[in-house]
């Protein structure tokens, strides 16, 4: 009840963002919010979006408003999505069947990570054709083959390899804290002591229901394991990834395919020429590789880049509808949110990003009417001022 009421007073992310901060150990919250070094890109995302801003038109008729878009076939029901986030089963219990679920409630896609509590078939069950499925490079051909086939059996479309990481990003603040995979210290422990009501929702219902923390169940049988056993081997990142294994993939991968992580108009170029159907502008929120160029002042020239080639997406930094529009009106099909579902989840599971989602429709549509559009199809940069 009071998880309910406090996210019924929460009117925009910074509220919930705020309700998650209280019920975070202070560590954990760090791994969802903060970037890398010096944190110069995690900051720029944000500001750089609203440094654009918009030229207002008056006198329209917005009455009616559209703000569906469709990417490949499907249609969704506003121009975001869930993006992939690590750990959310750890974050709340069964986080990602809450996430998968409030998209589905929500109509607006969820993307699985691989490194997942949930299973894919069960997460598909859950949304359909709006369910998208994320890989990091890995390590070995047979372990890519293995994951390509858990997507194929689930019916899974859409498919997002991530290249922005070849090297796990400098996150100093965690060395510091001890929220680290595979190190936990005293501090650590201490803080997750600190917050009893965290444990109790999202770390001892494993333990009452399932015997310990939750599977790690998209991995192959000899591998597979609990989160934290030492069966399951650690998982560096891939830095001998190339556009050669992309192409592979493509030959391989029957769905829709797209890349995560590009920055340049001459890598949308790449994806286009190998024969992807998307790309997104990332940096990886800032937690890769800092001082890059920030999501939306990359924009622009990879849209110009693709051209009609691909559908191009975008994350990082977007805390508000009129930011999503912003977006839109560059070139963007679809803005993946990240933190902003996150911090949902932790404040009241699918109940909390189910708010962040309504938030967003609600925000998305006013300013929508207020800029003079009555779809989301007709936005272009003549509504910005950049």
């Amino acid at each position: 009840m009071e998880q309910m009421a406090a996210i019924d007073r929460a009117y925009n992310v910074a509220d919930i963002a705020a309700i998650a901060r209280r019920r975070l150990p202070p560590g954990l919250y760090d791994f969802i919010d903060r970037g890398a070094e010096d944190e110069v890109t995690r900051r720029e995302n944000s500001e750089s979006i609203k440094r654009i801003l918009i030229r207002q038109r008056v006198g329209i008729d917005t009455s009616m408003r559209d703000i569906t878009t469709q990417i490949g076939s499907v249609v969704q029901s506003m121009p975001i999505g869930l993006a992939v986030t690590g750990m959310v089963g750890l974050l709340h219990y069964k986080g990602e069947q809450a996430m998968a679920s409030a998209a589905a409630s929500a109509g607006v896609p969820y993307t699985l990570g691989s490194g997942n509590f949930a299973g894919m078939a069960e997460c598909k069950e859950i949304c359909g054709d709006l369910l998208w499925r994320q890989l990091y490079p890995c390590r070995t051909e047979a372990l890519l083959q293995h994951h390509l086939g858990i997507a194929r059996d689930a019916g899974v479309n859409n498919l997002v390899i991530t290249l922005d990481s070849p090297q796990t990003g400098n996150r100093e603040y965690m060395l510091r804290n001890g929220f680290m995979p595979g190190m936990l210290n005293r501090n650590a422990i201490r803080e997750m002591l600190s917050r009893p009501g965290w444990l109790m929702r999202a770390i001892v219902p494993y333990y009452l229901h399932e015997g310990g923390l939750p599977e790690m169940v998209d991995l192959p049988d000899d591998i597979r394991g609990r989160f934290g056993d030492r069966k399951v081997p650690p998982n560096p990142p891939a830095d001998d990834y190339s556009w050669d294994t992309i192409r592979r993939i493509r030959r391989d991968w029957k769905g829709r395919l797209v890349i995560k992580g590009i920055s340049v108009p001459e890598d949308a170029i790449t994806a286009a020429d190998i024969g992807c159907d998307g790309v997104i502008v990332s940096n990886h929120g800032g937690r890769s590789l800092d001082g890059c160029i920030p999501s939306m002042s990359a924009l622009p020239g990879v849209v110009d880049a693709a051209g009609s080639r691909l559908d191009v997406m975008v994350d990082g930094g977007f805390t508000r509808g009129s930011d999503v529009l912003k977006a839109i009106a560059l070139g963007a099909k679809c803005v993946w949110l990240g933190r902003a579902t996150t911090f949902g989840l932790v404040a009241a599971g699918q109940a909390g990003v189910e708010r962040v989602l309504e938030i967003f429709r609600s925000e998305i549509s006013r300013a929508m009417a207020m800029m003079g559009a009555t779809s989301v199809a007709e936005l272009n940069r003549d509504f910005l001022q950049l």
